[in-house]
């Protein structure tokens, strides 16, 4: 990263971490060392391998890891990663908010 760079900080909702601590302890602790290796002070967390954006969002982005899906809402102004959901890939995407 580049002196002067702004970095992106992660933060978990409560949802988030409930859903991660329902997981299995293997898949838990690779989806969490997924995102601290590729999200946590990343310079932007748009560019990163395997990321997308979630059609019918504003600031929604998906990342896969292995069968599992992590969905963050980018907070721009602040930097900030918000890890909004994560789960198996056929149940996470249920009853997204629209904005």
């Amino acid at each position: 990263m580049r002196a002067g760079a702004m970095s992106w900080r992660v933060r978990w909702s409560t949802r988030a971490t409930k859903q991660l601590l329902a997981i299995d302890k293997k898949q838990r602790l690779l989806i969490a060392s997924w995102v601290n290796q590729h999200l946590e002070g990343c310079a932007n967390p748009k560019t990163v391998q395997g990321g997308k954006p979630i059609q019918g969002t504003q600031n929604g982005w998906r990342y896969r890891v292995g069968s599992y899906r992590i969905l963050v809402k980018m907070e721009e102004d602040e930097l900030v990663v918000k890890v909004v959901r994560v789960g198996h890939r056929q149940g996470v995407y249920g009853n997204l908010p629209r904005s």
